[in-house]
């Protein structure tokens, strides 16, 4: 019970504190904690989709495979763009029509809470699979990845619900650039024609890392409620 219990501490604890930073990042406008849990037990919702999905590609013979070609199709489209693509529907079609979005940094608070939803679950899965060192590795590489990839996302779904921006054109590009870094992260784990490829893994976490946090400074400083907190 003392190891279940710890294993399950692990998974949840990368998660937490992500969302613990990220919430704290919202400090001149703070989204309601409704709102916030529903988009995080949406995230966790959205890997049902992406499951079957994914495993129906796989099935049909677009896994991981000795052509490079093939599993790069896979990591990019099959995993990638899947996983992100139900991530941004539950963005897109829970917290993006509430009012209280109001300003573009909601954007990467709401994305940030969807994709910490999926990599909770998806980390306490692998984690009760795989065991403690597991859990450890992922603590430290997956879900700070996916926080980063809802960062990304986040930035241009925030840019596109406010004037001068092209709502359609921020959208997919939010889509689009998370989706190819999370599959080139995913790509050079699972590529096995170069194995010394694999350290680009951890090239593409610290890009997506500077990105993320590039963007959070960006829009934090932006925020409309900066000098107005519409509280006070």
């Amino acid at each position: 019970m003392n190891q279940l219990l710890l294993l399950i501490g692990v998974s949840l604890a990368p998660g937490i504190y992500l969302s613990v930073v990220i919430y704290g990042k919202d400090q001149y406008d703070r989204e309601p904690k409704r709102i916030l849990l529903t988009a995080f037990l949406l995230g966790c919702l959205s890997i049902l989709p992406a499951v079957v999905v994914e495993n129906y590609w796989t099935n049909i013979g677009f896994g991981v495979s000795e052509s490079f070609w093939w599993t790069m199709f896979h990591a990019f489209v099959v995993v990638g763009f899947t996983e992100e693509f139900f991530k941004f529907l539950m963005l897109r079609f829970h917290a993006y029509r509430h009012k209280e979005f109001n300003e573009p940094f909601d954007g990467i608070v709401y994305a940030s809470f969807v994709a910490l939803g999926f990599a909770t679950l998806e980390n306490l899965l692998y984690v009760l699979q795989g065991g403690l060192s597991v859990g450890i590795m992922r603590m430290f590489t997956a879900v700070p990845a996916h926080f980063a990839f809802g960062v990304i996302m986040g930035y241009y779904v925030g840019k596109s619900k406010f004037p001068g921006a092209n709502k359609t054109a921020c959208l997919l590009q939010g889509l689009l650039y998370a989706s190819f870094m999370h599959g080139a992260y995913d790509f050079f784990i699972m590529q096995k024609n170069f194995p010394a490829l694999g350290i680009f893994t951890f090239g593409i976490l610290i890009m997506a890392w500077r990105i993320s946090k590039r963007s959070i400074e960006e829009l934090h400083a932006d925020s409309v409620f900066r000098f107005h907190n519409p509280l006070v």
